[in-house]
């Protein structure tokens, strides 16, 4: 079992979860996940993202373990990303819309 298999399988049973039950809310086979779980083949992009969402974990901690992502990648991010987490939807939304603005702003000035 990989690192990333291992975290998976806790977090699926920290939530009391089955394979089937995974399967029913994800669309990924229970004999996928388990295979998955076990380190026998790889998870895809889009198959970890489900996963995140459903055990409410961070997707690119999960990109991060799966390899498709390294800590080098994500440095120039953590500052402008940290404490995100504490902030509520309607905050999250409306740093969003700032950045967009800004984003719009500077695109008008090239």
């Amino acid at each position: 079992m990989t690192d990333l298999g291992a975290r998976l399988k806790a977090y699926r049973d920290g939530l009391s979860l089955s394979l089937k039950q995974v399967d029913e809310i994800t669309g990924i086979t229970n004999s996928r996940l388990s295979k998955i779980e076990r380190g026998q083949i790889e998870c895809p992009p889009r198959d970890l993202k489900k996963l995140a969402q459903l055990y409410d974990v961070q997707t690119i901690s999960l990109f991060v373990d799966a390899g498709y992502l390294s800590e080098e990648d994500i440095v120039d991010y953590q500052f402008i990303f940290e404490g995100v987490s504490k902030l509520d939807d309607s905050e999250r939304e409306h740093i969003q819309a700032e950045i967009d603005f800004l984003n719009r702003k500077k695109g008008d000035k090239q």
